[in-house]
């Protein structure tokens, strides 16, 4: 990554972002620290963890920013991509008297998230948090049914996940092999297109292999479980099929259970696209973008691990326990597990999955007919909207936008003090502008246009150097 100097920096004034809370301007920065020291009304901080993040922007930073989160859940798992530490993660914790953390920061640097991603994600959490403000001001966005999870909760699984399916995905040095070429569907008869055929799975049951991902959001677990270690003395191999097939009957489908539901009366009624039309843009990335989506990856690899985390916690509950406990209610060194989590992984997996899935354009077309994705990613495209999927919407919003990602050759922290974005919670508005014409704010305006044709966001013109989001 290319960053410009101090030298360059002093050529010119900085862009500056701000925000407005309650009518006091402040810089993104600013936000930042004032978030995490709890000066703000931000709730960000779900685990109330004591979590010291100076100069957050820098690589090394951001990364152990996002593994002390989810180490304070008592949620390491879904970070250990390798499919040999996992196994080792889940047979130290069945062995419950094991209490040394297993991941570290300098944990298999392999399968480490880029430096550039690692920022972006903190960046974003923290840009989310500021849109999910400006959205719904006091009234935090929240899902009340079937029980009470606040959006800190919500954001912090989605967002510093949302991008770890790039640690194996979308790079020159990816630590697994990309299969070559993936299967299309059978264009010799069209009409029978929408009923996937078993041979076009042979990409994705590949990969996941590799990352050793056994589950799926989209069915049951159907067989014995994969690890061949035994993990706990008196379980049997059947036991652990048994519970992980428990688990995700619970919640492996969105509208089997009963339906999510969020504070704005927003229900998420099942998953935004079928495993088909995921299969098929899997597919169509290897051969036509020679890639693996990241999204893709991501939202297996979190529904996976997230469901084996669930798992490990409760055995080792279990094998130290004097009485009885429940699958569906249990503590775990002082973290609270419940069977609404369930579906909760997997409505948040679903969200990764597809965030990275894109509406079919002009020059697509031709594509995505032959791989049958024009029917679901054409003219019937659905629009991602607050109102029918809020957290989608959210994460759509804030991935486009975040800035160290626009001005990828910036060095971040200046970024972080370089743009004018001015609101007003609640008001669902938000106004953009800069100072600096080596930070052109036409860079950024380009990509908030861009959400008009698949979210409902709308943006103005740019006049002035200004320009106001919509949300």
């Amino acid at each position: 990554m290319h960053y410009h100097s101090t030298q360059d920096n002093n050529r010119c004034p900085k862009l500056i972002f701000l925000y407005i809370l309650n009518g006091e301007t402040m810089l993104f920065s600013d936000f930042i620290k004032d978030s995490l020291l709890g000066k703000n009304n931000i709730a960000w901080n779900y685990y109330r963890a004591d979590i010291k993040a100076e100069n957050i922007l820098q690589a090394d930073t951001s990364r152990r920013f996002i593994h002390q989160y989810f180490e304070n859940g008592e949620k390491e798992l879904p970070l250990l991509l390798n499919p040999e530490d996992a196994a080792i993660f889940l047979e130290n914790y069945f062995l419950a008297a094991r209490k040394e953390r297993v991941l570290s920061f300098e944990f298999d640097r392999q399968y480490a998230l880029p430096a550039e991603r690692a920022i972006h994600t903190v960046s974003g959490f923290f840009l989310g948090l500021l849109i999910e403000n400006c959205l719904s001001a006091e009234n935090s966005l929240s899902i009340v049914h079937p029980g009470y999870f606040p959006f800190s909760y919500l954001w912090f699984l989605t967002f510093l996940y949302h991008d770890y399916g790039y640690c194996v995905a979308e790079r020159e040095d990816s630590p697994i092999a990309i299969p070559a070429r993936a299967p299309t569907p059978n264009n010799i008869y069209p009409q029978r297109n929408s009923k996937i055929r078993f041979e076009e799975y042979r990409a994705m049951r590949q990969v996941k292999a590799e990352l050793g991902i056994s589950l799926s959001p989209f069915s049951a677990y159907p067989g014995a479980f994969s690890s061949t270690t035994h993990l706990t003395d008196g379980h049997t191999v059947s036991v652990e099929s048994a519970l992980l097939r428990e688990l995700t009957q619970r919640s492996c489908t969105i509208a089997r259970h009963s339906k999510l539901q969020f504070n704005t009366g927003a229900k998420i009624r099942g998953h935004q696209y079928t495993s088909t039309v995921v299969t098929r843009y899997f597919n169509y990335c290897i051969n036509e973008r020679t890639r693996l989506d990241h999204g893709i990856i991501g939202g297996y690899l979190f529904y996976d691990r997230m469901i084996k985390n669930y798992l490990s916690a409760y055995l080792s509950v279990l094998h130290e326990a004097r009485y009885p406990v429940s699958l569906n209610d249990f503590y775990f060194r002082d973290r609270h597990f419940s069977e609404y989590q369930l579906p909760i992984f997997s409505y948040i997996a679903d969200c990764i999955l597809v965030h990275n899935i894109w509406k079919q354009s002009d020059d697509t077309r031709e594509l995505y007919e032959r791989y049958n994705l024009n029917p679901d990613l054409g003219e019937a495209y659905k629009t991602i909207t607050i109102r029918d999927n809020p957290l989608l919407y959210i994460l759509a919003v804030t991935d486009t936008l975040e800035p160290t990602k626009a001005y990828a050759t910036i060095n971040p922290e200046i970024i972080s003090e370089s743009i004018n974005l001015e609101y007003l919670p609640g008001t669902r508005m938000i106004t953009f502008s800069s100072t600096n014409k080596a930070v052109d704010i036409r860079v950024l305006h380009r990509k908030a246009k861009g959400l008009e044709g698949w979210t409902s966001v709308r943006c103005t013109e740019l006049r002035n150097g200004t320009f106001t989001l919509y949300l």
